[in-house]
């Protein structure tokens, strides 16, 4: 059961399966050669830089090998050769002369080989102890060859002395170039031969060529040992931890900025390695297990980040339950529905019809209706560079129109057309009518009426700019590129942050704007919130609110002992009670309400004493009187 339980801890522990991961990665790997392939690769790389000119080895072809063999074979003997191996599968005989040897047709002799390396042709295999013939390396050069080791090709293949048989037969070589060599022989490649795939042999065919640079190799003592897995593997152990710490740390930039610096550092080492220890520094694995972490820790800290990111919202939405948040003007299906709701209960017209341009015409067409219908509008004409429409657009403002728009006007009814343009875009037009009674005032009617056409034709500006961009958004093509067919856990936090605020705000708001002077504090007497009222009453009275705790602006403002106001800030907090007291400051009288303001069951509690979020003070003017009712002339209503 404990270990289930222990388990079951692990489970979200993203890190911790992480790392497990990736060491396992690094052992397997190792035991298994996994990325022997980016090895060999890395190695094909770093062996060709450099060069060097001076070799010992001498290669000579033959294309008749069978019939000038023994002939060829006496004139190099002449120069006295270090040694000459004869590599090649005709039907020849064995010359018995001294230093002169036949891996391939005597079975004294084991047939030297270049394994592959992956795909690349650079690896000398290992001698075999078990094996009834004897090395030819070891013959020519003492050399052991206890584990496979890698060619080094610094030779330059322009550097490698190369004759024809019928060059040598004609002596028309200088005795330097072949005494005291390890001459090679064998037959010209033919030109059907698989190509080699080597470091500065790629595209050539002749396997000689490819002797001749291991014997050289040899022959120099510079072969290429690989790491142990054993020391690869501690140090890829190494490079894991100290970048998963990196890695949690650091911005993803910089997280890449550091892996690439890794892979870097490492091929340096590893160049070095080559050049100076002859011991080759698997890179290839380092810069796959390099990244792999990088990627891993990408994806952990995005899965970790999301879960995050997803109780975030979860949590704003369970605390939003309950709280009605109506949709917002851009939010809407339609923007003529709250536009009508906004007309009707702010202006009283006799008849009114909204007209919204078509997209990309000059053409018009009718939209809603307030107290009327859409088909009671008698003007025939839908262009707005037409009168009455382009007589809006030219006053830009309200005008009056002459020629009757909508049917069945009474006498004392006059119409107007009003323009709705916004930053020189035309959203379209208001037609509406009115009765004036004794007490209307034309001019403050048409101030009154273009200032709600500019309101509504920016807000049908920003709807159409959003509805369009969403529109975009929304494309199939866009939302694949953009990683957006799914809703991303930010764009769900936005939202809900948006929610927040929103509330917030219109809480802030409120409170910002209560008549009386009104703090919050803490239960550990910092200030949490103040509103303008409060602020305008510190700077009357002098005081340094936010340098005051609660019990401080109590025995000032009511002048009580110290012991007194702490037994009422007691039983306020205890009781969670509301009591009122008389303050006085600077001659001036108030009450004060001080409340607690407790927990309910949908705030979390966590951190607040007594399940108290804080101390209200409220301070009420007592001489200060009723604002009367404005009962008098409204000029926003004044066309009733």
């Amino acid at each position: 059961m404990a270990v289930t339980q222990r388990l079951l801890l692990l489970k979200n522990h993203h890190i911790f399966w992480l790392t497990l991961g990736l060491f396992a990665l690094v052992v397997i790997n190792n035991v298994l050669n996994l990325f022997q392939a980016s090895n060999a690769y890395f190695y094909q790389k770093l062996a060709s830089f450099g060069e060097t000119q001076h070799t010992n080895i001498v290669l000579i072809t033959s294309k008749n090998l069978a019939k000038n063999h023994s002939e060829l074979i006496e004139k190099i003997t002449e120069y006295n050769p270090k040694a000459v191996i004869v590599l090649s599968n005709q039907n020849i005989t064995p010359s018995i002369t001294n230093r002169v040897y036949y891996p391939i047709t005597q079975s004294e002799y084991c047939v030297p080989r270049v394994e592959m390396w992956s795909s690349y042709h650079m690896r000398i295999p290992a001698n075999d102890k078990e094996s009834l013939c004897n090395s030819i390396w070891q013959t020519v050069f003492g050399y052991e060859g206890q584990q496979p080791r890698l060619i080094d090709f610094k030779l330059a293949v322009s550097a490698l002395p190369k004759f024809s048989a019928e060059r040598v037969l004609s002596s028309d070589v200088m005795s330097e170039q072949l005494k005291n060599k390890v001459i090679i022989v064998g037959q010209t490649s033919s030109a059907f031969n698989v190509n080699i795939h080597a470091p500065k042999l790629t595209g050539l065919n002749d396997p000689l060529l490819l002797m001749a640079y291991a014997a050289d190799s040899i022959e120099k003592t510079t072969t290429v040992i690989e790491l142990k897995p054993s020391y690869s593997a501690l140090i890829e152990l190494a490079l894991v931890i100290s970048l998963l710490f990196s890695f949690q740390k650091l911005a993803v930039i910089y997280s890449f900025v550091i892996a690439l610096a890794s892979c870097l550092f490492w091929v340096v080492v590893s160049y070095l390695g080559i050049e100076f220890a002859a011991v080759y520094i698997p890179v290839g694995q380092y810069i796959i297990v390099i990244f792999s972490t990088l990627f891993s820790a990408l994806i952990v800290r995005k899965l970790s980040e999301d879960k995050a990111l997803t109780g975030v919202v979860n949590n704003i939405q369970q605390k939003m339950m309950g709280r009605f948040l109506p949709q917002t003007f851009i939010e809407q299906a339609s923007p003529w529905d709250p536009i009508i709701q906004l007309i009707s209960q702010q202006l009283d017209l006799e008849k009114s019809i909204f007209l919204a341009r078509k997209e990309d015409d000059h053409r018009i067409v009718e939209i809603r209706a307030i107290n009327c219908e859409l088909d009671n509008i008698q003007e025939m004409r839908r262009d707005y560079k037409r009168s009455p429409y382009s007589d809006a657009l030219k006053a830009l403002g309200i005008v009056k129109i002459s020629r009757p728009f909508f049917k069945n006007v009474l006498n004392t009814e006059i119409e107007f057309m009003v323009p709705l343009v916004y930053a020189g875009d035309v959203r379209g037009f208001w037609a509406l009518s009115v009765i004036p009674n004794e007490t209307f005032d034309r001019h403050a009617f048409e101030k009154n009426v273009n200032k709600f056409a500019a309101q509504v034709a920016e807000l049908l500006f920003h709807y159409h700019i959003y509805k369009t961009t969403q529109a975009k958004n929304q494309n199939l093509l866009n939302r694949l590129v953009s990683f957006k067919l799914h809703e991303p856990i930010d764009q769900q936090v936005k939202r809900s942050l948006n929610d927040m605020e929103q509330k917030l705000t219109t809480l802030e708001l409120v409170f910002n704007h209560t008549r009386c002077a009104t703090v919050l504090f803490n239960l550990f007497g910092q200030v949490v919130q103040t509103n303008a009222a409060l602020e305008h009453f510190a700077k009357q009275h002098q005081l340094t609110i936010f340098e005051m705790t609660a019990l401080d602006l109590l025995c000032h403002s009511c002048a009580l002992d110290s012991e007194v106001a702490k037994g009422k800030l007691r039983y306020v907090t205890l009781n969670k009670a509301d009591i009122h007291l008389p303050a006085v400051l600077n001659n001036q009288h108030y009450v004060l309400n001080i409340k607690a303001i407790h927990t309910d069951g949908s705030q979390t509690a966590s951190g607040e004493p007594f399940q108290v979020s804080g101390i209200l003070f409220e301070f009420l003017d007592t001489f200060e009187n009723e604002p009367q009712l404005d009962d008098g002339y409204d000029e926003t209503l004044s066309e009733q």
